[in-house]
């Protein structure tokens, strides 16, 4: 009897080997499990990230390539009276400060006349009329000044006609690398209060960040029109253009396409504090000449869009980085999305190009890239790649004869 009943009671258990392997093909399936879902949930986010940034990019053209396809211009202006549609792009320090530090960052400040849409002009020229009333007969309440833009308005014909102030600006937020794309519409002519005693054309200011126009106005009457951007540049095909990747002998005039532009060639455009050096220059006889004006061919638009905010950064920096450090240390290099052979990332303020990332470096640093300068980056900065988008806006009214 004891004997069948011990049996028994082997029979109906485990021993400890069978229990350690029990154990462990449960755990390995843990592990698995947990591989598995990782990974899912990974690639969700990998895609809804990417889409989010296509949607971003898609949005970016649209917008920029609406405001560039309304750039103002005639083939030819030999038989106007005055030179009404000037393209004026020059490169000055982001922020327009009054005094900037050496080596500051640069952007291009984009101003031009431009066809505009009858909304547009409709909603400027309401406001034109209620700041004419308003000072003509401050006495007035708002339901009567609102009565006579009303029926002053019905008698204004649209013109079609504008002027757009276009410029990249810092984005107040916690990461130095984004910018923020305002930009500003006038009706021609149109005044804006600088101080109280004095306006100002700001079409008619030789340099934005100036006395004239200093920062606090142009942040004031522009508006952002894009958000979270990394970078916007805007490159112009001149006669001598030979590709849009070709290099320029200098800063403007070679073989590469033009970064600045002046198509009154009125002598603004003289030296690095003005905006840049322009050599097609023809000095103050020219600026109201509508026979000197020169349009481009075509703008080659580059704009990086960053990631949007609440997903997980790119890449952080594992260890610091000094303004002359020609590698970065990544943390979980493995995840990072730049390309293995070389690519662009924007740390802070500035932007970086790397030959090749191996593991969690990043290899041949060229710093100081795209017009900003080479900083010194904490710890556990952000370390950005964004999307870029490049494409062409044909200028059908180009004009390149250079004399006239």
């Amino acid at each position: 009897m004891n004997g069948n009943g011990a049996g028994r009671g082997a029979a109906g258990g485990f021993t400890l080997l069978e229990l350690v392997v029990v154990m462990g093909i449960l755990a390995g399936f843990l592990v698995m499990l947990v591989q598995l879902v990782d990974a899912g949930l990974r690639l969700f986010g990998d895609g809804e990230a990417g889409q989010a940034m296509a949607d971003r990019a898609t949005r970016a053209v649209r917008v920029i390539g609406e405001e560039l396809r309304a750039l103002r211009g005639a083939a030819t202006g030999r038989d106007r009276d005055g030179a009404e549609d000037r393209l004026l792009v020059q490169w000055l320090p982001i922020g327009l400060p009054a005094r900037p530090e050496a080596r500051a960052t640069r952007v291009q400040v984009l101003r031009a006349a431009v066809h505009l849409p009858p909304d547009r002009e409709a909603e400027l020229l309401q406001q034109k009329l209620a700041v004419e009333i308003g000072k003509a007969e401050p006495k007035l309440g708002p339901a009567e000044v609102a009565a006579l833009v009303a029926a002053r308005l019905a008698d204004e014909p649209l013109r079609g006609t504008g002027n757009l102030l276009l410029l990249p600006w810092r984005q107040e937020n916690a990461d130095e690398a984004l910018l923020e794309l305002r930009a500003a519409w006038f009706l021609p002519g149109t005044l804006v209060p600088l101080d109280q005693d004095r306006d100002v054309d700001p079409f008619a200011v030789v340099v934005p960040g100036s006395a004239d126009l200093p920062a606090e106005l142009v942040d004031r009457i522009t508006v952002p029109i894009l958000r979270e951007l990394l970078h916007v540049e805007f490159a112009f095909w001149s006669q001598t253009t030979a590709g849009w990747s070709a290099r320029a002998a200098g800063a403007s005039g070679g073989a590469g396409p033009e970064r600045i532009w002046d198509s009154a060639r009125g002598g603004w455009l003289v030296d690095a504090a003005a905006g840049g050096e322009w050599p097609l220059d023809r000095g103050a006889q020219s600026l109201l000449d509508p026979a000197d004006d020169l349009q481009p061919h075509a703008i080659r638009v580059v704009c990086v869009v960053a990631e949007p905010p609440g997903f997980a950064a790119e890449g952080l920096l594992a260890e610091p980085l000094d303004d002359d450090a020609t590698r970065l240390v990544l943390l979980q290099g493995d995840r990072f999305p730049g390309a293995a052979d070389g690519g662009w990332v924007k740390v802070r303020g500035e932007w970086l190009r790397y030959d090749a990332r191996e593991g969690d470096l990043l290899r041949g640093l060229r710093r100081g890239q795209r017009g900003t300068k080479a900083l010194e980056h904490p710890a556990g900065a952000r370390v950005h790649v964004g999307r870029t988008v490049e494409f062409t806006i044909p200028v059908p009214h180009h004009k390149d004869d250079w004399n006239g």
